[in-house]
């Protein structure tokens, strides 16, 4: 029996079905009626839980780029100060993150671009930090490895 901890919320759900109607058919492709339906409810419905499409999508990437920082600190937080099992959490992490949000992943490289520049910019930092923390614990791991090849391996990984 699902608790109530085990059940997504009516704002999580939109999110959820939003993520993967824009995945599939591009954000413009997508309007509030087809996402209202895909949750049981009407598309204006979905004005009560969001202002509109733009601001779906905002959370959405903002919200994955904030998660994928708050699980890299906290792996790291968690660790038992050795860098190499804190690099193998990082990457065990990174790898449950492309499996699992797809979605998100695609509507990322597609239309970041469609966010206001406020939203993308926050995006972007939490993205700059993700990987500042992640190149730190690659050069822990690689001391003698110069500062832009950690990155490079960084990007690379992702």
């Amino acid at each position: 029996m699902a608790t109530r901890t085990d059940a997504l919320t009516r704002r999580e759900q939109i999110l959820k079905e939003a993520a993967r109607l824009f995945a599939e058919r591009g954000f413009h492709g997508v309007g509030v009626d087809e996402i209202g339906a895909a949750v049981g409810i009407s598309g204006p419905g979905l004005y009560r839980h969001f202002a509109g499409k733009d601001a779906m999508l905002a959370e959405l990437l903002v919200g994955i780029s904030g998660q994928l920082l708050t699980g890299g600190k906290r792996r790291v937080a968690e660790s038992d100060g050795d860098p190499e099992a804190v690099l193998d959490s990082l990457i065990e992490g990174h790898i449950d993150f492309a499996l699992d949000d797809r979605p998100l992943i695609t509507l990322h490289d597609r239309e970041l671009d469609r966010l206001r520049d406020s939203d993308r910019k926050l995006v972007r930092q939490l993205q700059r930090q993700y990987v500042e923390l992640w190149v730190g614990v690659v050069r822990e791991v690689y001391p003698g490895l110069a500062e832009p090849a950690a990155r490079s391996a960084v990007h690379s990984v992702f």
